[in-house]
Order: structure tokens, then sequence, then C-alpha cells
């Protein structure tokens, strides 16, 4: 039995602990952070609602069971666990919980809580708990057991070396409370009880609101932040000026040239823009003409990928080799040998593009100048951005001018974020321009792409957008959680790699950074390119965000 511990003070890692804390400069620290574009605030705090309140109030106010430190990962922090065991057989998990937890209402955590929240997730399974460990279509974990009052055993269908990374990420809520919630989708959750070191909510208006100090969080001795404050805002022009201007302090946002636009704006603006993953294209395979593979793989070689990285976004994004759907921060895991015959999938090359429509059928069949369907029938789609995200929209122009180029009838739509973030979910879209999934290995990328779970109308996953099932590749996916041995899951991965491959239900385009922009204006202790301590960005995903936040310290004046 594999058991792992790793000690924090107060939850916050000893690395951004280093530097002694300056006097608090005011009555009240608040930290101004944006981990949401929005065009209005909707009075709502649902943890799990991932239209704007879940970027809010997870990890800063309802804390999950672990935080895995992806960069350090011998340095965890851990959260509402303390320590967890994995079995021998990889058939069941076991944690260890904080005691002496209370619910910010005063009521105490415990293994109740855990339970009741697993099996709240499986009752509700339209509820997005963001504990999706399951194999295929059936739910592999298939119980959670309560041990004693502070040790939860969860116990799986079949074995699962990655299960630790799925249930640490369960955010548990408090069962004295969601138990009467019949309809949690829906529930706007409007007095928040949580464990999070921020937890009671201020001054909410459509222009913004902000949380403050959960008097009862074990987090406050260390915590010199007595409110994060969550402006309403939605535009890269409209963050960076503020950001400029003092009125933000963190920021994950897309820039144009940060050198020229970004750091000349104030003396105390900063960035930093770490490897981050892939940007696919999202193709929405279940209408044509993008059920065409062969259309598919055209789309693929239409795009110029030199002017995406070089001129679309600003020279801050970077090449990635295979059309895998997963980008170069897995590169250790590639077999480039067996992935080589591939690559011209990602070489700029209309000429065959349109050998390649010619080919399938994809003709202009009625003289107006533009491509058909093998059937006759018009092509006309567009490619989705929110409108204020520069750097995407000036890629979705490019695609779609691409597209243009060998006949495709595609261009641009620009929308609210709030409505492109809605749409998704129901399957409402043609193409979209989508970030994936960090994690510890490329199965947390793959797993929720082809998870058909995550394809069901209504609550399509962002990642599963294609809606492809390709059952060898779950296969081979489930085949690589079920061992520890690395390479048994080198093998597994080149069979999901050859798939991807050669049925694009993704289109990769480049690797994107990490966001991360902060001002030194009013704080100290950010995380940057000298000290990483944890990933630095602000949104949602991040379960290390918290930790960065809890770092930070206000500088006296």
């Amino acid at each position: 039995m594999k058991t792992i511990r790793t000690l924090a003070v107060a939850g916050v890692g000893m690395m951004a602990l280093a530097a002694a804390a300056p006097a608090i400069a005011q009555d009240e620290v608040i930290l101004r952070l944006l981990p949401h574009h929005t065009d209005a605030m909707v009075e709502n705090y649902n943890p799990n609602n991932p239209t704007g309140p879940q970027q809010r109030m997870r990890d800063f106010a309802y804390e999950p069971l672990w935080i895995d430190n992806l960069w350090h990962p011998d340095q965890d922090f851990p959260a509402l666990a303390t320590s967890f065991e994995l079995a021998d057989d990889l058939l069941s998990i076991t944690y260890h919980l904080r005691e002496g937890v209370k619910w910010s209402d005063g009521e105490d955590f415990n293994a109740d809580d855990v339970v009741f929240s697993f099996d709240y997730a499986k009752a509700h399974p339209d509820y997005p708990m963001g504990i999706d460990v399951y194999n295929g279509e059936t739910g592999n974990v298939v119980s959670a057991e309560k041990i004693d009052d502070y040790t939860v055993k969860f116990n799986l269908n079949e074995p699962d070396a990655l299960v630790r990374y799925g249930l640490g990420g369960l955010y548990p809520l408090p069962e004295h409370i969601w138990s009467s919630v019949e309809d949690p989708k829906n529930f706007a959750n409007l007095n928040p009880v949580a464990t999070g070191p921020w937890t009671e909510v201020r001054n909410f208006s459509r222009n913004g609101y902000e949380i403050c100090r959960n008097e009862l969080s074990r987090y406050n001795a260390d915590n010199a932040i007595d409110c994060l404050n969550f402006p309403q805002m939605n535009g890269n022009e409209q963050t960076v000026a503020a950001l400029s201007a003092g009125d933000l302090d963190w920021l994950g946002d897309g820039l144009t040239d940060p050198d020229v636009t970004f750091l000349p704006q104030s003396e105390f603006n900063n960035y930093w823009l770490p490897a981050g993953s892939d940007v696919n294209l999202q193709i929405n395979t279940t209408k044509a003409p993008f059920d065409n593979v062969e259309f598919r793989k055209a789309m693929s070689v239409a795009i110029d990928r030199d002017t995406l990285v070089d001129i679309s976004t600003f020279g801050l994004t970077t090449h990635t080799k295979f059309p895998i759907g997963t980008g170069e921060m897995f590169n250790t895991w590639y077999n480039e040998a067996e992935l080589e015959p591939y690559t011209w999938l990602m070489q700029y090359d209309p000429d065959k593009a349109m050998e390649m429509l010619d080919e399938a059928g994809f003709v202009d069949a009625d003289g107006d100048g533009w491509r058909d369907n093998p059937d006759g029938t018009p092509i006309a789609f567009g490619i989705s951005m929110p409108s204020g995200w520069t750097d995407w929209v000036n890629t979705g122009q490019t695609v779609a001018e691409n597209l243009q180029d060998i006949g495709i009838n595609a261009s641009l739509r620009t929308m609210d974020q709030g409505a492109w973030f809605d749409s998704a979910p129901r399957g409402e879209f043609d193409v979209y321009v989508m970030w994936t999934n960090g994690g510890p290995t490329p199965h947390s990328q793959y797993h929720p792409m082809f998870n058909p779970r995550l394809m069901v109308p209504g609550q399509i996953d962002f990642q599963a957008m294609h809606q492809m099932r390709i059952p060898e590749a779950e296969e081979a996916l489930n085949a690589f959680r079920s061992t520890g041995d690395r390479d048994e899951q080198l093998a597994e991965l080149l069979k999901v790699h050859k798939l991807v491959a050669e049925n694009v239900p993704v289109i990769s385009l480049f690797a994107n950074p990490t966001w991360y922009e902060y001002s030194t204006r009013r704080f100290t202790g950010w995380v940057t390119e000298e000290n990483p301590y944890v990933r630095p960005q602000v949104h949602d995903g991040n379960r290390e965000r918290v930790i960065h936040a809890l770092s930070l310290k206000p500088i006296e004046n």
C-alpha cells in the first residue's frame, strides 16, 4: 500500500512563506483579481456552475480534498485531506481528512460531507462537480465508504493508478445545506457555506462583488488578505488598463505584444508566460461537413500556423509538431518515430487541401464560388470566439481566411463570453477555438476529450465538444490508467496518438503560453520565473491558485 503525506504550514507551501511578511498597509487588505470575463455579474455562488461562479468560488471559498503541485510533485498541498493511500491492487483509495475544520456557519466538516458529496454527484449527473473518474460509460468509482469520522474509502470497479488526480479534485459540499437542494444545477447558493479562506459575500452588484475572510478558517494566522474583489470586466484592453491603473492585481489574459502594450503602461506591471498546453479547433462532428474525416484533414492542412504563431498570437505561442491534440508540454511521452508520418497534417499546403476536397466530393455545385457538401447542400459555418479575446479573435479570423482561400465559406463569429460558454455544453456551435487541460500526464487531457459521459448534449465538456466516439481510444485510455508501469502507459498512449492523428476529432493549432499578469504595486510574494512555487494562473482548474493568493503580502505604504 502506497501512502502519500506532504507537510505544509497551515496549508501554505514553505517556498512561498520564506520571506518575512511586511506590515499590513491599511485596515482592510483587498486583492483584486479577474479569473473570468463577463458583460454583467449575475448573483450566483454555486461552486459548480461553469458559466462564471465556479471561476470565483472554487479554491478560494470551496476547497478540494487535495491540491497537486504539478510543477513540484514532491511538494503537494494537502487541503481537506491530509494524506491518502492507494491500494496495491489499485481498486481503492483511502483519504484521511483534516480534523478540526469548520464550515463557515460553524458546523463540523467530516467524512459525512465527503460521502454525501460523492453520492450527490452520482445522483445528479447533470451537475458538473468535477470528479469525473469514469471508465467508458460505467462509473468506475462504485462507492464512497465512511470508515470513521475522518476517513473515507473510495471503492473502484477496475484498477486505476490515476484515481487520486480525479478524486483529489472533489470539492465537498456541506451535507446540512445541500441535502435539501433538489436541483443543484440551477441553485444560486446565495448564502454560501464553505471551508476556504474567503467565504463571506459582500457588495454584490452587476459590476462585481467581494468574498471576504472566513473567520473560522484555519488559514487566518497566515492569511494577510481580508477580501477578494472580483470586478466585472470584458475585453483584454479593459483589463490591461485596469491592471496598469492599479484597479487590478492579478490577471490571466492573452496579451498583444506585452513588451510594447503592457509593460510600459506601469512600472508595476509584470508578466510571465511559461509554456502551456495545446490550443485546438473543436469541431462539431455530429453534422456535415465536419462528419467527414477528409474534410477535417483538409481543414488542418489549409491552416497557416506560421501566421497563427507569429502574427495572430504576437509570437507568444509556439508550434506543436504532431496532430494529436496535446501539444509540447507532454513531449517526453511522445514516440517521435511513430508519429513522424502524421506531421504532414500540421504543414500549410492549401493546394493539397483543395485536392483533398475535390477528391472527397466537396466542390462548388451551384456556381456561387463556395464549395458544397457532396450531396449539393451548401457549406457555411462560423468559428465562434468571445469578442474580447484579442489573440483568439485574431486566430479565428486567420483560420476563417485560410478556409475561404480554399473555397470554404467560413467566417469569424464573435459573441459575449457568457453566451460563448453557454452554447458549447448544449452543442450549439460549428467550430470553437479551445484550450486543453493541463495535468500530470497526457491522460488528463485525453480523458475528458474521449469520455462519452462528457458528450451528452446539455452537459458537453469543453474538451469533448467534437462528440466523436472512438472506442479504441477509450479502451487504450482505460488501460493506461489501470497500470502504473510507464512502458505500458507509453504503449497505450501511442495507440491514442495514432487514433487522434488518423481520425482528426480536433485540429491542433499551437501551444499556448500560461497567461499570467500581475502588479507589484500593492503586493509581494508573486510567483515568478525565479521562484515558481506553484502554477501562477488565476483561472479555475488550477487548484494551486489559492496557495498563490495566500502567499501574497501587502506592501507597506
